[in-house]
């Protein structure tokens, strides 16, 4: 016999439901509180070359190359301008600028224009004729091969000096020791413009968007989902949830001592998307029969759905080979999961201490809804449209090349990003490009053996096409000398910005003259500029890769929970669409697949994921007769995506404001997704259901 209720028990059942609600709330007080101080060792690292270490064939010669030499690590480059370089007063400055670095702490070697001889000679070809006009000076320097191109602009209003870090240096050693020097080069103007410089700055930049442009994001979040919502509470209870799933997420990277880099600087991002987007499903649904509640039994699972396929897809970049990518594969499903369990332990609390009794309906969005709506009911239209845009997307898939610059993360308009454009297109040119000569005689040290085939390479890498011969021992100094003394590494100068054909086109340059001098077995190219050239392609394929994992994750777990493969292999079609137009926007603009593009791409697979599968499961759990569900759920689901999808457009727009180059394309690649995961979710999934499944409609 079934036992009754009585008042007694229903009141001890209420009190423990209580408890349990404040346990929560406490737990989350607890989280908050470490995450805050956890927070407060957060460190922000821009590692550019490091973000491409890993097992690969390409990290693994340029980390046996810096085992010999480690050279560029700590290196500097400064770019010096003035009127007219050869005007006496100036080159002056120049002379004395070189001669104070080259006595500067924890610097080996200053390679200027003062490091190219004259032939036959180890007198600096600009100082050779010292009764020459300085004017004549230069343009002789200009005459002598493809390294005085590097070293000083045609114009002579610029030169490039490279200063070469003794062994052991740390990163930033010589940059503490530039500002006085910089300061006394009068009437010289003079900018650190190596990638020591750029990884600073992308460091400082990042500091900045994590202060200023993460918070304007949430506050336009805020303002515009108070407007959507209806209500200042409402947009509390939903923005909170996710504003602490972010902070969690930072507090844990403190924590555990993490540096935030420029890939993983994306992952706040996804948290807020993606927990803003699960608070505005639970308060739709809080807002129906039921309350909140049931919207909590029914809308969580999802939730945590939607957490677990976007945490699959973040840890598939496992599989690359990267160890910055295995940062993401560890790091993101932590974020993920931390936007969710903020999600879980507040919004229901919230809820109850915040909105109470109060009633409010949240826009609707008839204007979107109606043509949604009548999109399911016309289903082999809206199937004919999925067709065209999948056609019109597929041009775009994988047609896009590889592509990584150092200072892709630097604005052009940024002064640092003007000295670099400036450089490229003076061909102004930094040693982050080596050839590495192997001894002639295997006996540690040079010996006059080893002249000519190093005056060879230099006359390559240096001097211009031909070969010179000395029976004398070669003079290269010690810094580029192997520590086993069984090497040598010539610097070969050439732009930091250089795009992937123009540095092509020199490495073809080099190989051909190398091979054409016998010198392939002896001879080769190492250096930082090679490795990104070389690992970027492998990696952004991997990451490509990765995501054929991500959707096959996506399947299973659909088919799981749906009981249906065909809708599995439907969700999956339509969770590709926002990546598919990522690639799109790509193509027409004729950009290549950066690292930051590819990440966005996951970003936009964790958005339409989401979509799908709230989607799903409304319908699944929708009651209404046979032939309306399709329509009940749509109606459901679709006004809290429409929300999630205006609000993260108006906050992703503040990347706009990002002193990081690669934030505002990431913001338009991730904006892009949103609105075609929206129209996916509300146009073709419910039409194609309709298709797929019309005998259990």
């Amino acid at each position: 016999m079934k036992r009754q209720a009585t008042p007694m028990t229903d009141t001890i059942v209420a009190r423990r439901i209580s408890t349990t609600r404040w346990l929560k709330g406490l737990l989350a007080l607890a989280i908050t509180l470490l995450a805050l101080w956890g927070a407060r060792d957060l460190h922000v690292e821009a590692d550019v070359v490091g973000a491409l270490s890993g097992n690969s064939e390409g990290y693994l010669a340029y980390a046996a190359f810096q085992d010999r030499f480690q050279l560029g690590a700590a290196d500097e480059a400064l770019l010096v301008r003035a009127e007219d370089l050869a005007d006496p007063a100036a080159f002056e400055a120049l002379e004395n600028l070189i001669l104070d670095l080259q006595f500067t702490d924890g610097v080996a070697e200053v390679v200027s224009l003062f490091s190219l001889p004259a032939e036959g000679s180890t007198t600096p070809l600009i100082l050779a004729n010292e009764d020459t006009p300085l004017a004549d000076r230069f343009a002789a320097f200009a005459a002598a091969g493809p390294a005085a191109g590097a070293l000083v602009t045609e114009g002579r209003d610029a030169a490039l000096l490279h200063v070469i870090a003794v062994t052991d240096a740390a990163p930033g050693d010589i940059a503490t020791a530039l500002p006085p020097l910089i300061e006394a080069a009068a009437p010289l103007s003079v900018a650190p413009v190596g990638q020591a410089e750029v990884e600073r700055q992308i460091s400082s930049n990042l500091i900045l968007d994590q202060t200023l442009v993460t918070p304007v994001a949430v506050l336009i979040c805020i303002i515009v989902g108070a407007l959507i919502l209806r209500s200042i509470r409402a947009v509390l209870v939903c923005a909170a949830p996710a504003i602490c799933g972010v902070l969690w997420f930072m507090g844990l990277l403190g924590w555990a001592g993490e540096a935030l880099d420029p890939w993983l600087s994306t992952l706040p991002m996804l948290v807020m998307v993606l927990a803003f987007a699960d608070t505005l499903h639970l308060f739709y649904a809080s807002r129906e029969e039921g309350g909140l509640d049931k919207a909590v039994h029914n809308v969580m699972p999802a939730a945590f759905m939607t957490s677990l396929t976007s945490a699959l897809a973040l840890a598939s970049f496992g599989f690359a080979g990267s160890d910055s990518l295995w940062g993401l594969a560890v790091w993101g499903p932590a974020a993920v999961f931390s936007g969710f369990a903020a999600v879980y332990l507040l919004f229901p609390l919230l809820s109850r201490l915040i909105i109470r009794k109060e009633i409010n309906h949240p826009a609707g969005f008839s204007y979107v809804m109606g043509p949604a709506q009548s999109g399911l009911r016309h289903p082999r239209t809206m199937a004919v449209v999925a067709v065209v845009v999948v056609i019109g997307l597929i041009p775009g898939v994988n047609s896009t090349d590889p592509d990584f610059s150092i200072s892709e993360h630097i604005r052009d308009d940024a002064p640092l990003g003007r000295d670099l454009t400036f450089m490229e297109e003076e061909g102004l040119g930094s040693a982050s490009l080596f050839v590495v000569i192997d001894d002639t005689d295997g006996d540690p040290g040079l010996s006059p053996a080893d002249g000519d085939r190093i005056a060879t390479v230099a006359s390559l890498a240096i001097s211009g096409p031909g070969t010179t011969s000395d029976d004398a021992t070669p003079a290269v100094p010690e810094r580029f000398r192997a520590e086993d003394g069984l090497a040598v590494a010539l610097p070969v100068l050439v732009p930091l910005g250089n795009g992937p054909e123009r540095f092509e086109a020199e490495l073809d340059r080099l190989r051909a003259g190398i091979e054409e001098a016998g010198l392939s077995d002896v001879a080769r190219l190492e250096g930082q500029s090679l490795l990104a050239h070389e690992v970027v392609p492998e990696t952004v394929d991997a990451m490509r890769s990765s995501f054929y994992i991500a959707l096959a994750a996506i399947s299973l777990v659909v088919a799981l929970s749906q009981r249906s493969i065909a809708l599995a292999l439907l969700a999956t079609a339509i969770s590709a669409l926002p990546m598919m137009a990522i690639e799109g926007v790509l193509y027409l603009s004729g950009r290549g697949m950066t690292m930051t593009a590819a990440i966005a791409l996951t970003v936009a697979f964790g958005i339409a994921v989401d979509n799908t599968i709230h989607y799903l499961n409304r319908w699944r759990r929708s009651n209404g007769p046979k032939g309306t569900r399709l329509g009940e759920a749509l109606g459901h689901a679709g006004p809290p995506m429409v929300a999630s999808t205006l609000i993260m457009t108006l906050g992703f727009g503040a990347t706009l404001l990002s002193a990081t180059a690669s934030m505002p394309q990431f913001g338009v690649f991730v904006i892009s997704a949103l609105w075609m995961a929206l129209i996916a979710a509300l146009w073709f999934l419910p039409a194609l259901i309709r298709l797929v499944r019309r005998k259990e409609i």
